[in-house]
């Protein structure tokens, strides 16, 4: 049996949420397939988000995650989160704003 690399184990899941560059000028669908307190796995459509850095916006929990990309296989990234924000404390406006507009 393969051992896995992650410290801490993923949950399956399917469910949408959005990814923004760090000034949030960029605001992308995107579907998480796996997701634990340190990252997640997430599929994007549009494969034009070369970036190192980003949000990762869990819509249904209302929290921002800034997150690292650790890997790219398209149509999937791998993100590992370095810190997280209930929405009204993201610190970019344009990215609450683009999170406000969703609700």
């Amino acid at each position: 049996m393969q051992k896995s690399r992650r410290k801490v184990v993923r949950r399956k899941v399917l469910w949408g949420a959005r990814l923004a560059s760090l000034n949030g000028e960029r605001y992308l669908h995107c579907m998480a397939t796996d997701i634990s307190c340190a990252g997640a796995r997430v599929k994007i459509e549009n494969q034009h988000f070369i970036a190192s850095h980003a949000y990762f916006i869990d819509l249904s929990n209302r929290f921002a995650y800034e997150a690292r990309v650790v890997w790219q296989r398209p149509p999937e990234m791998g993100l590992e989160f370095i810190r997280g924000y209930r929405f009204d404390e993201v610190p970019s406006e344009p990215l609450r704003r683009a999170i406000e507009s969703e609700y």
